[in-house]
């Protein structure tokens, strides 16, 4: 039997479906609601079922659902009324009901300024009316940033130096929502394929500064001789550091304690992202490039990855030996998967079958600084 919380959760659900008729101008009155079955062998639930639904319908005092009745022939109750139809016949029977009064205004008032500012937003506002719901507040600002975006395509600035009379936190406040705005707005040719909303939106963000240091003298030819340095990614890609060879390693420690026997060489502290750091270094190209990691899965992944990139890439001490010498420092680990798509070398591939089949992972810093220095050594003296 249909209840006044049946009906409250049908106006419910056919909500965000009126709001998106409000903007495509589709008729959505007037709006049945299915009536389903009725008992009419318990008089008492029929008449209860009738005073419930008396106490929401329309009248002349009261907006809801317009109900009709018909008469009916029980077995056991001769004639009695039932409901024939419960329609919402009209937008203010139907907003009122909801309490969606003010809610529906606002939408209104934001729908109509969207029309005259920028139009392009109307059919993401037909799929998606619940999040101008939810933005109403932010919703002008919203469409003013919209619309810088489409006048300054790819700024090249930092977000509070967009020049609106808002807060300068606005933009980063509502990236989220901004997302996907701006992609329904702007042209393909106005954003790049990133998942980062700044670098997608051509927005400058603070960038990660990366460490690197000489391990000897620094090339005659390089502009930068400081024996330990760092500079922001995007500044170390333009500086011409012709370094004779590049060591790559993930941890700190490790990389501040490389020997400084390799003249002309650098180290780079990976930082757990070597693969984005070294993809962006396009200095890197036919130079001799070595990477040292930790002896566990997720470490022969990242130099796979890094081989793709770079296919000059080399391992360093990430083979067999190393590991056995000092298995006794290793740990276990969790479940290591099969084989994954990725270019390893034949030794490189063994070492990942033993840390699957061991459950083996031993870290870079775990290994012997005399261990360490000798490989190095054999660098400058094969």
């Amino acid at each position: 039997m249909l209840t006044p919380a049946d009906i409250t959760a049908f106006a419910r659900r056919r909500y965000r479906e009126f709001l998106s008729a409000l903007t495509t101008g589709q008729m959505l009155f007037p709006l049945r609601v299915p009536l389903g079955s009725w008992p009419t062998d318990d008089l008492a639930a029929l008449q209860q079922g009738r005073a419930a639904l008396a106490g929401i319908a329309q009248n002349d005092i009261r907006s809801g659902p317009t109900i009709a009745w018909t008469e009916v022939n029980t077995r056991r109750f001769g004639t009695q009324p039932v409901p024939s139809s419960i329609t919402f016949q009209g937008e203010d029977d139907f907003v009122v009901y909801l309490d969606k009064r003010s809610e529906v205004a606002a939408f209104r008032t934001n729908l109509d300024r969207t029309r005259a500012e920028l139009p392009a937003l109307l059919p993401w506002i037909a799929r998606s009316p619940h999040r101008v719901v939810e933005k109403a507040d932010v919703w002008p600002d919203l469409l003013f940033v919209c619309a810088w975006f489409l006048d300054h395509p790819y700024p090249n600035c930092y977000p509070r130096e967009v020049r609106l009379p808002l807060d300068t936190k606005f933009i980063e406040n509502q990236r989220g929502i901004l997302r996907q705005l701006l992609d329904e707005v702007l042209p393909p040719t106005a954003r790049k394929e990133s998942e980062d909303f700044h670098e997608r939106f051509g927005l400058k963000l603070d960038e990660a500064h990366v460490r690197a240091r000489w391990l000897g003298l620094a090339p005659a030819s390089s502009s930068v001789t400081l024996s330990d340095f760092s500079a922001p990614l995007s500044v170390l890609a333009e500086t011409p550091l012709a370094p004779a060879g590049v060591v790559v390693v993930e941890n700190k420690t490790t990389f501040l304690t490389l020997p400084k026997i390799l003249p002309g060489w650098l180290a780079l502290w990976g930082n757990g992202n070597s693969v984005t750091v070294s993809g962006s270094l396009p200095w890197l190209r036919n130079r001799t490039l070595l990477y040292w990691g930790d002896l566990d899965a997720a470490g022969l992944q990242i130099l796979a990855r890094l081989r793709a990139q770079w296919p000059q890439t080399r391992s360093i001490l990430m083979d067999q030996a190393t590991l056995y010498a000092h298995e006794r420092w290793g740990v276990k680990s969790g479940a290591v998967a099969a084989r994954f798509a990725g270019e390893l070398t034949a030794e490189e591939w063994q070492v990942y079958d033993q840390i699957k089949e061991r459950s083996i992972r031993l870290e870079q810093e775990r290994i012997l600084q005399s261990w360490v220095e000798s490989t190095i050594q054999t660098l400058v003296f094969p």
